[in-house]
């Protein structure tokens, strides 16, 4: 194929594998801290207090401001912290060890795969204009900056910030109009059939799929993210 004028990809499973467990997470850094808890119970609890403000934070990601999502979770991990019995002095320490374990030098929750830095590199050399269009919140920013792959991409699209979310086509198509390119010149590639290769396709996009697990690669399936290379 000729080279797309644009190629965007997906993030979460494409460019990093992401682990992303909050209630988990809040769990081991207690732990870590040398907090003994009732794993089960502290899980349980976690996660009966996130679910009813989802909502708020999908609204507060609308503000595009880290500052509001953070106050978000210093308040929900402060009223966990109170349920599960760990006394208040233990909130700013966990929450530093959780940023830690997230965007730290040694993440495993948000893990770059090997082939993604070479290919990047690769099609920047070429003048390749990329961006990036993820299910994700806030931090995609963060996430992305912490592997030092921001410069590659023109623009940076999370669904939480705009209030859509792929499959949904509005999300190719704002960013398209970011872009300033039309839909036929540019190529998705993600890891989802239904949220990157059928969401991008119903906005007129090329679209497609890498599977890291397969062994077999297709017309429009790729096993590693450096065979796009050859077929540009």
């Amino acid at each position: 194929m000729n080279s797309p004028v644009v190629i965007t990809f997906d993030c979460a499973h494409t460019l990093m594998d992401a682990q992303w467990d909050p209630a988990r997470l809040a769990v081991q850094c207690a732990e870590e801290l040398g907090h003994p808890l009732d794993r089960s119970r502290a899980h349980e609890v976690y996660r009966a207090l996130l679910a009813p403000r989802w909502g708020d934070y999908q609204r507060i990601n609308l503000s595009r401001d880290p500052r509001q999502t953070d106050a978000f979770w210093r308040e929900l991990t402060q009223d966990w912290l109170h349920r599960v019995q760990i006394p208040d002095t233990a909130l700013d320490p966990i929450l530093d060890r959780a940023d830690e374990l997230l965007f730290g030098a040694n993440s495993t929750t948000f893990a770059l795969y090997d082939d993604v830095l070479p290919t990047l590199t690769e099609l920047a050399r070429r003048g390749q204009r990329m961006a990036v269009i993820s299910n994700w919140d806030v931090t995609l920013h963060k996430a992305l900056a912490m592997h030092g792959l921001t410069p590659f991409f023109e623009r940076v699209i999370a669904s939480l910030e705009w209030g859509i979310e792929k499959p949904d086509p509005r999300l190719f198509e704002l960013t398209l109009d970011q872009l300033g390119v039309s839909p036929q010149n540019v190529l998705h590639i993600g890891d989802n059939p239904v949220d990157d290769v059928q969401g991008a396709r119903s906005a007129g996009l090329q679209a497609w799929l890498l599977d890291r697990s397969s062994s077999s690669p297709g017309p429009t399936t790729l096993t590693s993210l450096t065979q796009l290379l050859d077929r540009l």
